[in-house]
């Protein structure tokens, strides 16, 4: 029931996670509950770039403004280029992703957002309502998704760390090809983890051209910035070129899952509850797998539902594959490079997108170098023992 400041659902955070779950709540049309969301920052910019394989069902799949069916992965002097067209790269511009969720949010008058304001405290619950401050009002609601960062990260509380640069450009002479994208070009030269350039053309003068690294250590982008110029030197051919935007992130690979309160109506969410794949980072659709469970849950029984946990084998063969990677920075690029020379390429990309079964596991398993693996297995098995 919603009474001015009162809400049947408050979403703390309005970022991908938070306008998501809203989204999915607005389809309900007028069966919908109250919902507010708090989101901190004034106005949505076009700050960041969601990619996925196009598999499965695919969400906002007609959101997004370009896709490739053609790969390469360049690893020392060697270039492998893939053919994807049974499941297209697609690359999602945050404008249209805040576009189109925030279009749907204005079409329903129960979902509320509320820019520009920051919670300054916990929200305490009394009287079975959660009593919730910010910078501009306080607000009370039955249910609470809490879906901002955690503070305070130790860079022990994941297994890696995938931090990236990116820079999206224009160039006054034509020097991509808009049908292939680079999915991993690797800096061998890197020794503090694995590095590699990730190249998304958009026409044959504009791309988004980001430096990547995994490694035990989250990295700030300043020390970024004198990689990702080199790798705009070699593939911009030393050219001059206007810089649109750029962006920086920093997520988590095998990170310890944030524990839940113990009270059933107040979840956290997001990448430290279960969003972010492991292996990859990937956490675009598993947010949008999640917000049509959760949304259902609360329409249906005024009720939360957590991230999933990801299926044993899953779980297992990421957090041996992190604990390779950790182990051999120096044979990481050769293991991903042999992975999709040797493997089916559409059981890679269902791998990557969460939709493998286990004789998919069992191929990638197959197409992986065996000696790493072997060496890290009795270990791994350890850890996993113990943190039971």
């Amino acid at each position: 029931m919603h009474t001015k400041n009162n809400f049947d659902l408050v979403i703390i955070g309005g970022g991908c996670t938070g306008l998501s779950l809203a989204n999915e709540l607005s389809l309900l049309g007028k069966h919908s509950p109250q919902v507010l969301v708090l989101e901190q920052r004034e106005a949505y910019v076009n700050d960041r770039t969601w990619c996925f394989w196009d598999i499965g069902d695919t969400k906002h799949r007609s959101a997004c403004q370009t896709s490739w069916r053609t790969f390469q992965i360049k690893n020392k002097k060697t270039v492998n280029e893939y053919d994807c067209s049974s499941h297209p790269y697609l690359m999602l511009a945050s404008n249209d992703f805040y576009k189109n969720t925030l279009d749907n949010i204005k079409a329903n008058e129960n979902i509320h957002l509320l820019m520009a304001n920051e919670i300054y405290q916990d929200p305490i619950k009394i009287d079975h309502h959660w009593h919730i401050k910010t910078s501009t009002s306080s607000f009370t609601s039955s249910l609470v998704v809490d879906t901002r960062p955690r503070k305070n990260l130790k860079h022990t509380d994941s297994v890696l760390w995938q931090s990236f640069l990116g820079y999206e450009i224009k160039t006054n002479a034509d020097v991509f090809d808009p049908e292939k994208m680079v999915l991993m070009d690797f800096d061998e030269r890197f020794k503090n983890g694995l590095a590699f350039i990730y190249l998304l053309p958009t026409s044959k003068n504009q791309a988004l051209i980001e430096y990547t690294i995994f490694s035990e250590n989250f990295i700030p982008h300043q020390q970024i910035v004198p990689l990702i110029d080199e790798a705009m030197m070699r593939y911009t051919k030393g050219l001059p070129y206007e810089l649109i935007r750029s962006e920086h992130g920093i997520l988590p690979m095998g990170n310890k899952t944030r524990p839940q309160q113990l009270d059933s109506t107040y979840l956290f969410s997001g990448l430290f509850a279960g969003a972010a794949r492991a292996s990859s980072g990937y956490a675009f659709q598993r947010i949008q797998s999640w917000v049509k469970v959760c949304a259902e849950s609360i329409s249906n029984q005024a009720k939360l539902t957590p991230f999933p946990r990801d299926p044993w084998l899953m779980s297992f063969m990421d957090g041996l594959f992190l604990n390779v990677l950790k182990k051999n920075p120096d044979i990481s690029a050769s293991i991903f490079d042999t992975l999709f020379k040797k493997g089916d390429l559409n059981t890679v990309i269902k791998f990557m997108s969460d939709q493998a079964g286990t004789k998919d596991y069992l191929n990638i398993m197959k197409s992986l170098p065996a000696a790493p693996f072997l060496k890290s297995l009795p270990l791994y098995l350890i850890q996993k023992l113990l943190t039971k």
